[in-house]
């Protein structure tokens, strides 16, 4: 027996018969139940998340569940705040091209305060919050928001957000160049002649940056390397650094020097350099790397056995400047010998991405400025 709490000093019956305790305690069970299997699916899905090259199901998973909102704004806050998130996965997700994937882009971009920063500042933040796609479209447009958002800033630094963009690529072009030993092969780094050339050569003469901003961009990359981040994806890369961008990799025909068949190899393109591999499982194993640097690349008539041909041609010298392993000589590498190099994509679709994909990781050609 009790008081019943009202201060009345009425006297109430206490006893709660036992079978009400024992359908309280199942239901508890079951609730808790439940709650461990929400938890569980939540840690399914994050797994997922983590572990596959594009997140497209598990952010619908979120969505279908109401775990987030199915608006692009919602997303990209996921995306932005939430720990634990493969930062592959989120550049993947970031640059797909459909309507949907180019508003989360945009917001992700706006969620990021660059007011009052240097854009090589801006770009270090920026690109530590997810790793670049192997897709140059994608990486297209995930540097297109970049510069869109940096220019809203910064309006008063650079003339417009085309430049903004240009600068970016010209930025992890010139990091490329002179913290990547692979990138020397073809003619050593970029000096700050060479950088303040590129520029004038795609920027409007009225719309370079003073000569000072430019001299400060040189010099905080040459200083302090341009740094991306690590994944929990352990990807076999031996060749290259950890940090190495993939602008493209995929399959092409190679037609060869001396002998003029053609052979399938798998190439990427990435610290300055387009390397090709017997196989994709042989990546530590490059059967020829071709430095992208006084070369070109142009398409050219369909070979009578090979359809949707390219290819780099040199633009200073007789020989396109590369080197290959020396047969039978483990360690030692020779150069090679072509006065071009020819390739064969897929389809149409394709040679156009690897002939933008290779303008773009060239360190002689920066993106050209899109003038209305």
């Amino acid at each position: 027996m009790t008081l019943n709490g009202f201060g009345n000093g009425t006297v109430v019956d206490s006893h709660i018969p036992m079978d009400c305790i024992r359908r309280r305690k199942e239901q508890l069970k079951k609730e808790i139940q439940e709650i461990r299997e929400k938890i569980a699916q939540c840690e399914i899905e994050m797994s997922m998340i983590q572990t596959h090259s594009n997140d497209e199901y598990g952010i619908r998973w979120l969505t279908d569940n109401s775990l987030i909102q199915n608006t692009p704004e919602h997303t990209a806050a996921f995306l932005f705040n939430e720990t634990g998130l493969s930062k592959r996965a989120i550049g993947d997700y970031l640059g797909e091209k459909d309507n949907f994937h180019i508003e989360v882009l945009k917001h992700f971009a706006h969620m990021h305060d660059f007011f009052s920063m240097e854009i090589v500042d801006a770009l270090r933040r920026y690109l530590f919050t997810f790793i670049l796609p192997g897709e140059a479209q994608k990486i297209d447009r995930i540097m297109e928001a970049f510069a869109q958002r940096y220019y809203e800033c910064n309006p008063h630094i650079y003339a417009t957000a085309e430049v903004c963009y240009i600068i970016s690529f010209a930025i992890i072009m010139l990091n490329t160049s002179l913290h990547n030993k692979s990138a020397r092969l073809g003619g050593g780094p970029f000096t700050y002649e060479k950088f303040v050339n590129s520029l004038s050569e795609t920027i409007a003469r009225h719309q370079i940056p003073d000569q000072n901003i430019i001299k400060n961009i040189y010099d905080s990359i040459k200083n302090n390397e341009l740094k991306f981040p690590d994944d929990d994806i352990n990807l076999t890369m031996p060749v290259f650094g950890s940090d190495s961008i993939i602008i493209k990799e995929g399959w092409l025909w190679k037609q060869g020097g001396r002998v003029r068949n053609w052979k399938r190899r798998w190439f990427i393109i990435t610290d300055g350099c387009l390397f090709y591999f017997e196989s994709r499982t042989e990546v530590d194993s490059p059967r020829g790397v071709i430095p992208l640097v006084d070369v070109a690349v142009r398409e050219i008539e369909d070979d009578r056995t090979k359809p949707f041909c390219f290819e780099l041609f040199p633009l200073a010298g007789d020989k396109v400047k590369a080197s290959k392993p020396a047969p039978g000589e483990v360690g030692k590498w020779i150069e090679g010998h072509h006065t071009v190099y020819r390739m064969s994509a897929l389809s149409e679709d394709d040679r156009k991405d690897w002939i933008r994909a290779l303008r773009i990781g060239s360190q002689n050609q920066l993106p050209k400025q899109r003038l209305s």
